[in-house]
């Protein structure tokens, strides 16, 4: 049996496995470094501890998905290039294999992610702040950033650090 997370629905009902099992894998893999979270972790409260759940509601909303971006990249990433690997991880994970890309779709849609130049920081993408989240009604489960100044960094609250993360391209 695949590893709890990763293991596509269709999977662990019938136990075969085809390519767009694989395809949602790594759908689960783009997730994992979008948000800087494990595909499973019993540690988080009940509603966030399978991050295929607790992510797929943010994935389609341009505005709501800063509020799941991992707060380790600091701002350092595509805002255009972020929104594109979140649909595309969307696409993988859909619980229908037939409506899921396959690997060249995915290998392609990943390498024109590589022209994106806007950078969150510098385009008011980033920090967020916590009034803004009030604003927007979601959940207490997205995370909390605080903005201490535009120059200083951004605090982070509840964030243990993770090494899967990769290093930010400049």
């Amino acid at each position: 049996m695949g590893t709890y997370g990763y293991a596509a629905p269709e999977y662990v009902s019938t136990g075969h496995l085809t390519t767009k099992s694989d395809v949602y894998s790594f759908g689960v893999v783009l997730l994992e470094m979008l948000t800087g979270k494990r595909a499973v972790d019993k540690s988080r409260c009940k509603n966030e501890q399978n991050l295929v759940d607790w992510a797929k509601p943010y994935l389609n909303s341009s505005r709501r998905l800063r509020y799941i971006m991992d707060p380790r990249l600091g701002g350092q990433y595509s805002v255009r290039g972020a929104k594109q690997m979140a649909l595309l991880a969307l696409q993988c994970i859909s619980l229908n294999p037939k409506d899921r890309p396959k690997m060249t779709v995915v290998i392609q849609t990943l390498e024109s992610l590589l022209e994106y130049k806007d950078m969150a920081i510098s385009c008011g993408q980033w920090p967020v702040s916590s009034n803004s989240t009030k604003k927007t009604g979601l959940p207490s489960s997205a995370p909390n950033f605080r903005a201490q100044s535009r120059s200083s960094s951004v605090g982070v609250q509840n964030k243990k650090p993770n090494s899967a993360v990769p290093t930010p391209r400049k």
